[in-house]
């Protein structure tokens, strides 16, 4: 990127207990407080994430940014002070570039995706660690019970430092082959939880700890709602997905490896909208992305906080655009060779 990379190229809540196939754990609802802990790409105050500096006011400057790198980004993700770009090249070959917020171009890591293998998905930790899903570059369609499939054979969850260092490789590549589809998704809660989402509809979410151990499968019924790519870490540490059905979308608690039961499941506005991305909010528990716009949700009131509806952002929600949430309160969404910042509307 720009030279320094070598690279060539939706139900009710009532309704909610049957939907998965997994055991349910019933859980009191998360209280909606400022000692939650959060810290990563939240941008959270330093109260809540004990970090010693005071971060800046909530911003309300919306900015487009060309993208002057030289290769194709496909993803990104970001922690506290910093934002992870992802490219993978038409050879197969992948890195990632690391820049500060309002740049145009950063830093490569010295870290690459072995021959074979490419990065795929990334996502951040409360402590700013980075997490990117290493598969098989060429994936090979099979058939499964009268059903077409793309498993991955080999699959590795990199723990990436924020100095660049690589602290673990996690290999579950025992249990991703077993899925229909390779990772699609991918969250880790505060505790070090690890979850993937699966399946083309999102219709399955493994959950690993911090080790790599696997914890449990999250089956949902695809009749009902589907998973897609809805599911994130939240203000408060926990990761949360959105289940999206024809005529009602809702917020579920993926806690420990299961869906935490009816008393953290939220209606989401009733629209049975379509979503596709989820972050932690600093004036808001999640920030919800979707064909309608952006949400800034409160858990503790089960309503909207704020939303910036799509006819008001300066991109089409018909694409796919990634989506990470700043420390000074704006969203940051990939567009091709552009990057938007967009305010909260109550900024």
């Amino acid at each position: 990127m720009a030279g320094a990379l070598c690279l060539t190229g939706c139900g009710s809540t009532e309704s909610n207990a049957d939907v998965m196939a997994a055991d349910v754990q019933q859980s009191a609802l998360p209280e909606d407080s400022t000692d939650s802990g959060s810290g990563g790409d939240s941008g959270i105050t330093p109260q809540e994430s004990g970090q010693s500096f005071v971060l800046p006011p909530l911003s309300t400057e919306a900015q487009t940014i060309d993208y002057k790198g030289n290769v194709h980004v496909d993803w990104l993700t970001a922690s506290l002070d910093a934002i992870y770009l992802l490219s993978r090249d038409q050879d197969g070959g992948s890195g990632i570039l690391k820049m500060k917020p309002g740049e145009v171009d950063g830093e490569a890591l010295q870290v690459t995706a072995p021959d074979g293998m490419t990065f795929s998905v990334m996502t951040t930790d409360e402590q700013g660690n980075l997490y990117v899903v290493a598969e098989d570059r060429d994936i090979e369609v099979v058939m499964r019970d009268d059903e077409f499939a793309c498993p991955t054979e080999h699959c590795e969850v990199w723990r990436i430092s924020p100095s660049g260092e690589v602290t673990a490789k996690l290999d579950i590549s025992e249990y991703i082959r077993k899925e229909v589809f390779s990772p699609r998704m991918i969250a880790v809660a505060g505790n070090g939880d690890i979850y993937l989402s699966t399946q083309a509809d999102g219709t399955a979410v493994l959950a690993f700890d911090a080790e790599g151990n696997f914890l449990n499968k999250i089956s949902y019924d695809y009749k009902v709602y589907t998973l897609r790519t809805a599911m994130g870490r939240g203000r408060d540490g926990k990761v949360y997905a959105v289940l999206w059905g024809d005529t009602t979308s809702v917020i579920v608690q993926l806690d420990g490896g299961r869906i935490s039961g009816d008393t953290t499941s939220f209606i989401l506005n009733g629209d049975g909208g379509c979503y596709e991305f989820v972050c932690p909010g600093r004036d808001c528990d999640l920030v919800i992305f979707g064909g309608d716009g952006i949400l800034g949700y409160d858990l503790g009131s089960a309503d909207s906080k704020w939303k910036v509806p799509a006819g008001e952002l300066p991109f089409s929600t018909e694409g796919f655009y990634p989506m990470a949430a700043l420390a000074d309160g704006r969203v940051l969404f990939l567009d091709s060779n552009k990057f938007h910042y967009v305010p909260a509307a109550q900024q």
